[in-house]
């Protein structure tokens, strides 16, 4: 036992590898330029404008208007890049017509062409992905050493969905980022002498809690890494308990101080207005509402943290809004989803890497507590209505990455630094093969983008980013316009004549293309019910009777768009 309770031991080479910075900076660069390259290629996926409006707001004016239901952190990092540039504010969403019109026209009728506007605010993504990659490499190099440092920041660097999602303005790197570097003070925590670690593990908890509201529970998911290093005795546990309170309470400080600067300018009556929007109208608790606005009017940022964080809450108890998987559109969760998500976006050269690197004797500390933090993300998700993405589990591909990186432990195995380097092959081609649609990646197992439709059509397959690639291609297609419908953050009717939306009665056409995003193809119709527009949901309803029955799929633009043929 009191060799068990004994930090695991590190053997680094007696010479510093001379390349190994040099390589793990190109991997670094590599990543970033594609990221840089699809970035500038994606149209504005379905959640980017109001995620800019609130950039805008939360920088220039900190009035607290647009979008509640995400921290400030990750937004004003994107409205901190758009500095500068004449953009104006978008509609007051508390004094002007409900409707997608007031965003569209913040980012398409602006000063600044949305162009611009998309690539600057995207930007600051592509540093959170640098940053994630080094917070991987320090954490596989403290643990196996410089080598294994090199692989793990590899493995992410090549992994298509943490690529994907550094061009994207949205808060799920950010927070992936922040958890990722609290793991170090967050396993020296029952050490005595590591009195540093739990200032420093409040502060990047503040900063993860600033990110994105399920941070609470992914730090709780990341609990079992207190074991990562040693495993705690029953005399820690009185310290480690004082420890985990200090930092929670540090981060519970950071975290009303981000809120305080982000809401600076908000008054009373916006607050108020906010939680009876969330809490009372959408959220269906009129008591929660009254609770929320006199902490509010006691202590402003709590009013506003318990807003978005309750809202979140809320909204999954009674329901997102409709999912698919597998095949089914249901307003429910499934306990299945986040398993299945995480199996068919793995890249096999990852899951490769990490069977390498389990056979390796160092690891199995870390195996284990990573799939201990694994089981509780699954068993704390299993009864959520955001079905919507595998970027709510973004965290685990890089943990996997950090494991992968024992396979090259020192001192190194030749057979097992041989199968590594091998896997790191593999997720080379597999990145290299999908680009630019890294967001649609599936593995070969699930039969790529192509198989992905069966599982998802949420943001791990289409989130409306490739409606700019289906512009370009519109015009071999159909010459004289190219009738589609594409669910995200910009319009086919934004790009006509090129693109427009489908003539009343063409899919009965013999010979008519049509194209259509998976995610409307596959629950179009429902999700339109659900919002009140009735009339496009019978549209779109019968445009999609017409194709399953009378037409066949020709041709795809990326993973999330399907050309489609009337045959009779």
């Amino acid at each position: 036992m009191r060799r068990m309770n004994r930090p695991q031991p590190s053997v680094p080479p007696a010479r510093r590898p001379r390349f190994e910075p040099w390589l793990s900076l190109a991997f670094i660069v590599f990543s970033a330029a594609l990221a840089v390259l699809h970035l500038s290629g994606d149209a504005a996926t379905a959640d980017e404008p109001v995620h800019l409006a609130a950039a805008l707001e939360t920088v220039r004016d900190g009035t607290g208007r647009w979008n509640p239901e995400h921290p400030p952190l990750a937004k004003a990092l994107a409205g901190i890049a758009l500095t500068g540039l004449p953009i104006r504010p978008a509609d007051d969403p508390l004094h002007s017509a409900p409707g997608p019109a007031r965003l569209l026209r913040f980012l398409y009728q602006n000063e600044t062409l949305p162009e611009t506007i998309l690539l600057r605010a995207r930007l600051p993504f592509v540093a959170l992905l640098a940053a994630l990659l080094l917070a991987v490499r320090a954490e596989a190099r403290r643990r196996w050493g410089p080598w294994a440092g090199c692989a793990a920041l590899a493995f992410a660097a090549l992994e298509p969905t943490l690529n994907a999602h550094a061009g994207v303005v949205h808060t799920d790197l950010a927070v992936t980022l922040f958890v990722i570097l609290a793991l170090g003070p967050l396993a020296s925590l029952a050490r005595p002498d590591a009195r540093r670690a739990a200032p420093l593990l409040g502060l990047l908890w503040g900063l993860a809690f600033l990110s994105k509201y399920s941070a609470p529970l992914l730090a709780l998911c990341t609990l079992p890494f207190l074991a990562a290093d040693v495993t705690p005795t029953l005399r820690d546990l009185p310290r480690l308990a004082r420890r985990l309170l200090g930092a929670a309470g540090i981060a519970l400080l950071v975290t009303l101080a981000g809120f305080a600067w982000a809401y600076r300018n908000q008054t009373p009556e916006d607050r108020h207005a906010l939680a009876v929007d969330r809490l009372e109208v959408k959220g269906r608790s009129p008591a929660l509402a009254r609770a929320v606005n006199a902490a509010g009017d006691a202590l402003p940022p709590l009013g506003n943290l318990l807003t978005g964080a309750l809202s979140v809450a809320l909204q999954s108890d009674v329901g997102a809004g409709a999912n698919y998987f597998l095949g089914k559109v249901s307003r429910e969760g499934s306990p299945w989803y986040f398993p299945v998500a995480l199996a068919v976006k793995a890249p096999l050269g990852l899951l490769v890497g990490l069977a390498a690197a389990l056979a390796a004797r160092p690891s199995r500390r870390f195996a284990a507590v990573l799939g201990s933090a694994l089981f509780l993300f699954l068993l704390f998700s299993s009864r959520t209505t955001y079905n919507i993405g595998v970027r709510h589990a973004l965290l685990f591909f890089p943990l996997a990455a950090i494991a992968t990186g024992a396979a090259l432990a020192s001192p190194a195995v030749r057979l097992r630094s041989a199968a590594a380097l091998g896997a790191l092959l593999v997720a080379a081609v597999e990145i290299a093969t999908v680009h630019p649609h890294q967001l649609s990646f599936f593995n070969a197992l699930a039969g790529g983008p192509e198989g992905g439709r069966r599982f998802f059509v949420d943001s791990s397959l289409d989130w409306g980013q490739d409606l700019l690639r289906l512009k370009d291609a519109a015009p071999s297609l159909a010459p004289g316009g190219l009738g589609a419908v594409v669910f995200g953050g910009d319009l086919p009717a934004r790009h006509a004549p090129i693109l427009r939306p489908p003539f009343p009665g063409e899919e009965n056409r013999p010979g008519t293309l049509l194209a259509i995003g998976e995610a409307p193809f596959a629950l179009g119709p429902e999700l339109l019910r659900a919002k009140g527009a009735l009339e496009d949901a019978d549209r779109l309803e019968r445009i999609r009777t017409a194709l399953r029955q009378r037409g066949t799929r020709v041709g795809a633009i990326g993973g999330s768009i399907g050309i489609w043929r009337i045959d009779r």
